[in-house]
């Protein structure tokens, strides 16, 4: 019966990875109703968002169409598909996530001690941490007149983030996928003919090293996903190169969903859909515990061999840009109307057009990330006030 959830999830994995906007969040909450408990849903659920958590990049880097997890890794990873190399960036996610997981499991001990310790003080070290990446976020840039731009952008994201309340995929579809193509479009790029091979260099462990210890902290604290620790490393790292940065971005979005169990284990803090259902859904216990590493592990050799083959597939495409563009748009904005209705297109219009904005003044994407800190930041101190 074990096995039997273990692929279900992981095939589920697979398809929500594969078409944007159908996240397992999507998933959690059409189970949730369901007669669905124990160590099935366990199973289920963490091979779903395990196996999610590495195919998700394909159409990511592949079309433009990035996810909530994987919008920091679209441009140098989108790059990279027009050279001819998608498949080695999709590898390098790959290899990010491959060494997450069972260097993940190895900081266990230290993490969930980490977890006992401090779980009181979490309240008011979160809004801490969350006006700190804020202010990171807004003076990292050279100029007065960006830093202002930057500070202009921050007020117009968080503003959408705020009255466009659960439209997460419309505003990061807008804001790095619609935006992207449009801007694009009156010099389409030509797309050369996929490569079919890719190098792993031994410093790649150190980018994933880094995006393990970013995917802990951001399992603790919500508002900073796995997008907003690889941009605050990168404001870090200015000359990280391309390469690195997507070893750094897959570590990170496994290592997040993995480090989310022990939090919910802990904590009984629920960082995603998925962990919401397993809280809804099952009594935990050390056995239970040990179960859900264990499928983590398979489901983390299982959705990279999966990535890499779909991977292989897709590179074996023509790849017609000006196309691409137009398909993934209507996708997209029949996405956002399928899963968020009329609002995810409000949402859409609002998070493109400041998305156009970015870009032709030549500032950091990340600066839209005040749509999900500055949301989270409010509530938080909302309950300290």
């Amino acid at each position: 019966m074990i096995l039997l959830f273990l692929f279900a999830g992981i095939l589920t994995g697979t398809i929500t990875g594969l078409i944007p906007g159908l996240h397992s969040n999507n998933v959690a909450i059409i189970l949730a109703p369901l007669s669905f408990f124990g160590e099935t849903a366990l199973v289920f659920v963490l091979s779903m968002i395990i196996t999610q958590s590495f195919v998700d990049f394909i159409p990511a880097l592949f079309f433009a169409a990035p996810e909530t997890s994987t919008f920091e890794g679209v441009l140098p990873g989108h790059r990279m598909f027009l050279q001819g190399k998608g498949f080695e960036a999709i590898t390098l996610t790959v290899f990010g996530g491959i060494i997450a997981i069972p260097i993940g499991i190895l900081c266990l001990p230290v993490f969930n001690l980490f977890l006992e310790i401090n779980k009181d003080r979490f309240i008011v070290i979160i809004p801490i941490v969350l006006i700190v990446t804020i202010i990171i976020l807004a003076f990292s840039e050279k100029s007065k007149a960006k830093v202002l731009l930057t500070l202009f952008v921050l007020f117009a994201s968080a503003t959408q983030g705020y009255f466009f309340t659960d439209q997460i995929f419309p505003l990061i579809a807008g804001y790095f996928g619609v935006a992207t193509i449009i801007h694009s479009a009156k010099n389409p790029p030509s797309i050369k003919l996929q490569e079919i091979s890719a190098q792993i260099k031994n410093n790649y462990v150190i980018d994933s090293l880094q995006g393990i210890l970013g995917g802990a902290i951001v399992s603790i604290i919500p508002g900073i996903g796995s997008n907003v620790a690889a941009a605050i490393i990168k404001t870090f790292k200015q000359k990280i190169n391309p390469k690195n940065y997507l070893v750094l971005v897959g570590s990170i979005n496994t290592s997040n969903l993995f480090f989310s169990f022990p939090v919910l284990f802990i904590l009984n803090k629920a960082r995603n859909g998925g962990m919401i259902l397993l809280n809804d859904k099952m009594f935990f216990t050390n056995q239970s515990f040990v179960l859900g590493i264990i499928i983590m592990l398979t489901s983390c050799g299982f959705g990279a061999l999966i990535t890499l083959a779909i991977a292989k597939k897709v590179s074996s495409f023509h790849f017609d840009s000006k196309k691409i563009g137009s398909i993934v748009i209507i996708f997209l904005v029949i996405s956002v109307f399928a899963f968020n209705g009329v609002i995810g297109l409000v949402a859409l219009f609002f998070s493109t057009a400041t998305g156009l904005f970015v870009t032709i003044h030549k500032i950091k994407r990340s600066s839209c990330l005040g749509a999900l800190i500055v949301p989270a930041l409010f509530y938080y101190l909302f309950i300290l006030v």
